[in-house]
């Protein structure tokens, strides 16, 4: 039997909320309520909830600041209420998991609303997932931390004070753009206005020099990758329509290009990643597609002729549904041969002579060689091309910043094995070269971890020791006796060292072909050239 509504005091307009802006709308929340008394618990959609009288948050907001003084109590309830947002955005998305994207991002409003808390009107709500773009203001009635307990006397607060229902707003909207949001309350009913004004912009939108944004990033946000989201269980499917990409953050690995990826955005320019060995090349590359928004056409540069280039740009006009044209991604741009690079640099020309095919669409280089390296070895009309917009992400060697990027990858990696990622890891800098042999020892740390104990320095060692790569004994023997017997084949032999090496890395194409002295799109042309002839 479906429960009864919640008996309702208000005018038509009161009415008449309920069942504007999009699902689920007020009414559904009150349709989904149900209180059963043999559990003693109240349920909104299976999930349970709880209900108190108001006062009980100005307790808890009260004890904080006598207890930890205002600063610190700030902080608390911004920390509290953005894991609340993230929470309910998650709780929104796996309970209505056909939900279209934009109106679970809106229900936060609604679910807000419906709290008790506060009444949200729109002023704007300006949003696009695929491209990143987010810009929102709103003013809150009625707002339960603005406000002051029945029969007191209004106050004049010197700052705004709704802590808390800021950290909501941002959490829930950080859930769904994949990136931190940031709101700010630029008037508050407390210093005497007539209600609650609040911004909300992606973190880069303010700057990531804004005093806001950097309190969000070392205050507010998890400091742990075991205070993450995935760590408190919020495993929950986002909405359907939602790309899987869009929604991975801008991790501390991309740090050091966040603000050439940001203008690789802006620009229609062709944007070469490069460095030494796998140091994040490809997360870069993923988080700008996700940011433009397309679905790149993947071509692997070893053993791909100007010929095979040109079949696989003509294929991209009838691969084109919508207006703007799909991106293209080259990976290891340094194994493209020179005919190759050659016609790459015709394409890219920015004023194509009469009767010639349009420019690329936007195109993504990734290169595991340092850009000194390309720029000596590349040919110039094409380097020439690409340096503007040319991006080197650090060796791990040479990160200071390894330790929290450990950290973080480690929360990944935990929460992909179903693991409790270890409390704490020992000082990595200077024991890791790249990114494939960090993930190795994660994987390895998060294994051996004892309920999440901490790791220490000797795990680090014996982690290291395990995925090092052993000598194998001299076969040259071996060799000789099966040339002079007649029955050696060379492409037998090497796909055998080939599976050796692959089974090595657990099928980690980078890491193997690390070991075998190639690159990876190397061994991955060798590997597609043995299937086809097979």
């Amino acid at each position: 039997m479906k429960p009864p509504l919640l008996p309702l005091r208000g005018n038509s307009d009161s009415a008449a909320l309920l069942d504007r802006g999009g699902r689920p709308t007020l009414r559904e929340f009150l349709g989904g309520l149900q209180f059963d008394p043999a559990t003693g618990t109240l349920r909104l959609n299976g999930e349970r909830v709880t209900l108190q009288l108001a006062e009980a948050d100005r307790i808890l907001r009260r004890e904080l600041i006598h207890h930890l003084g205002e600063e610190k109590a700030r902080i608390f309830l911004l920390r509290r209420g953005f894991r609340m947002g993230r929470n309910d955005a998650a709780f929104v998305a796996s309970s209505w998991p056909m939900l279209d994207r934009g109106d679970a991002f809106t229900a936060g409003t609604r679910l807000h609303m419906f709290s008790g808390i506060v009444r949200v009107e729109t002023v704007h709500n300006d949003f696009d997932f695929a491209r990143g773009r987010f810009s929102a203001e709103f003013l809150w009635h009625n707002s339960l931390e603005a406000g002051e307990p029945q029969g007191a006397m209004p106050g004049r607060a010197r700052d705004p004070v709704c802590w808390q229902q800021l950290g909501y707003a941002s959490g829930y909207a950080s859930h769904f753009f994949g990136a931190l949001v940031v709101y700010k309350e630029t008037a508050c009913a407390a210093q005497g206005h007539r209600a609650c004004r609040v911004i909300g912009k992606l973190a880069e939108g303010w700057g990531e020099d804004d005093p806001d944004v950097m309190l969000f990033r070392s205050r507010v946000l998890p400091a742990t990758a075991q205070e993450s989201d995935e760590a408190d269980g919020l495993r929950k499917a986002a909405p359907r329509s939602a790309p899987a990409t869009s929604r991975a953050p801008v991790a501390a690995l991309l740090t050091p290009a966040r603000e050439a990826l940001d203008l690789a955005v802006r620009l229609p320019l062709p944007c070469l990643i490069a460095g030494e060995g796998p140091c994040g090349q490809e997360a870069a590359a993923g988080h700008l597609l996700a940011r433009l928004g397309d679905e790149p056409l993947r071509i692997n540069a070893a053993g791909c002729t100007a010929e095979a280039l040109c079949d696989a740009i003509a294929r991209l006009p009838q691969a084109r549904k919508r207006p703007k044209p799909e991106a293209m991604m080259i990976e290891g741009v340094e194994d493209l041969p020179p005919p190759a690079q050659a016609e790459l640099a015709r394409r890219l020309c920015m004023a194509p002579l009469p009767g010639e095919p349009d420019p690329l669409p936007r195109l993504v280089l990734t290169s595991s060689r340092p850009l000194a390296w390309l720029s000596a070895r590349l040919l110039p009309s094409l380097w020439l091309r690409l340096a503007p917009l040319a991006v080197e992400m650090p060796g791990l060697a040479q990160r200071a910043d390894l330790d929290a990027v450990a950290q973080e990858r480690m929360g990944m990696i935990a929460a992909r094995l179903g693991l409790p990622p270890p409390a704490g890891l020992p000082p990595l800098r200077g024991k890791i070269a790249d990114l494939d042999q960090l993930d190795g020892v994660l994987s390895l740390l998060a294994i051996g971890g004892s309920g999440g104990a901490a790791a220490t320095a000797d795990d680090l060692e014996a982690a290291l020791a395990r995925i090092r790569p052993q000598r194998a004994e001299d076969d040259d023997g071996w060799i000789a006796a099966r040339i002079a017997a007649g029955g050696f084949s060379l492409p037998a032999h090497e796909a055998r060292i080939r599976a050796l090496a692959l089974a090595q890395t657990g099928g980690n194409l980078s890491a193997a072909a690390r070991l075998l002295g190639i690159t990876r799109p190397q061994l991955a042309y060798r590997e597609q050239s043995a299937r086809e002839r097979d």
